[in-house]
């Protein structure tokens, strides 16, 4: 059975008046798990940052190191002050742990309940009452489905439009109706998170009364892409190598001039270059059939990274921006990379970072696993 992915939206207001958000949210990923630690800090501004930030990182560091969910809520209950003149926690938590196969553990504090959506109902996910560190809890664990989707707001969500456009706050019910009316649409987690920030900023008429955050989590098949860069070492390994690539899940790109000529000649499919430079620092790509995207090697993998690592991709169509685009994409990206040396890239006129492949391809790996990527090289 092929293993679920839980893709993760995030949308927040700050409250009217305040540059930083109160509320902070922290996703990591592990080998089989997904974890997201959402907190709200008492007040706004600096302070309620502060106070949340501290709370994500101390429960999201001890959940990625594996230590029990048990252990890591009597620490934060235990490290959590308390306000002396309101008697409540400084900050709140709410924790979302979902594992490859499906199944969720949600643990509440002081902080709205889950919404769970399946089969176009959303309703409450279940949890139960429990003490730890003498703070009460709500802790629940359900498998979840295809499809599903799990959705967690901070008390601003909550309180929108209060005293104004809605008395009472859009509440816990107009939320989940309006969830609801979403269900039926094709839609992402990012896209229903920003749908429903968007509402909330409607209800407090542009001026947010309360720092809002809106986590949302569709549980879906992974998105697998496989990059196949450089000559084997050995020749007589080309064919085995090129089998075993096209024979891979999802999206397939081509790497490399050579590369591209050795999968061209052993599937017989011609290899056509596009003579269209749309960026004169980037090489232009290729085209073989069957294959999503052919690109040059080293100088394109080089500029596929920074492009990684600056704020936006934007609409080009340059090898290096549309390879970019297709890892943000992939949940689960395989490389397998030839470790035949191409002596072009010894040559002392190439910038230095792009001298060895090796570097490249392991830059790659960092800026892709910092995006929350599950990523795998394997050198042939």
């Amino acid at each position: 059975m092929e293993l679920l992915h839980a893709e993760v939206g995030l949308s927040q207001l700050s409250k009217a008046g305040e540059e930083l958000c109160g509320d902070n949210v922290e996703v990591v990923r592990t080998a089989t798990d997904t974890i997201i630690v959402i907190s709200d800090g008492l007040g706004s501004g600096v302070k309620a940052n502060i106070l949340a930030t501290l709370t994500t990182k101390i429960a999201s560091s001890m959940l990625k190191r594996g230590i029990p969910l048990e252990d890591v809520v009597d620490t934060i209950t235990a490290t959590l002050p308390v306000c002396k003149q309101r008697k409540i926690a400084y900050s709140t938590f709410h924790i979302i742990k979902i594992s490859d196969d499906g199944l969720a553990t949600v643990v509440e504090f002081d902080c709205p309940s889950t919404f769970l959506k399946r089969n176009n109902h959303v309703i409450v996910f279940p949890t139960v009452e429990k003490v730890v560190g003498g703070k009460v809890i709500r802790e629940g664990q359900l498998s979840l489905q295809e499809n599903d989707m799990l959705v967690a707001v901070s008390d601003g969500v909550i309180h929108a439009g209060i005293g104004g456009l809605l008395k009472l706050g859009w509440g816990w019910q107009g939320i989940a109706q309006q969830l609801a009316s979403e269900s039926a649409k094709v839609i992402n987690a990012d896209s229903l998170s920003q749908q429903v920030i968007r509402c909330c900023q409607g209800y407090y008429l542009d001026k947010a009364g309360d720092d809002s955050t809106v986590v949302s989590v569709k549980i879906r098949r992974p998105l697998h892409l496989t990059i196949l860069t450089g000559p084997p070492a050995d020749r007589s390994y080309d064919q085995k190598v090129v089998k075993r690539f096209l024979q891979q899940p999802g999206k397939k790109v081509i790497a490399g001039g050579t590369t591209a000529n050795i999968v061209s000649r052993v599937t017989s499919r011609p290899l056509k270059v596009n003579l269209d430079y749309h960026d004169p620092a980037i090489p232009p790509t290729g085209r073989i059939e069957g294959i999503d995207l052919v690109t040059e090697g080293v100088l394109t993998l080089n500029a596929a990274v920074d492009r990684l690592r600056s704020a936006g991709i934007g609409k080009q169509q340059d090898g290096a921006s549309l390879l970019a685009r297709m890892l943000l994409e992939a949940d689960q990206i395989n490389i397998i990379a030839g470790s035949a040396v191409n002596p072009a890239h010894q040559n002392p006129n190439f910038p230095v970072q792009i001298n060895i492949k090796s570097q490249v391809l392991n830059q790659l790996l960092a800026v892709l696993k910092e995006k929350g990527k599950q990523v795998a090289i394997e050198w042939v």
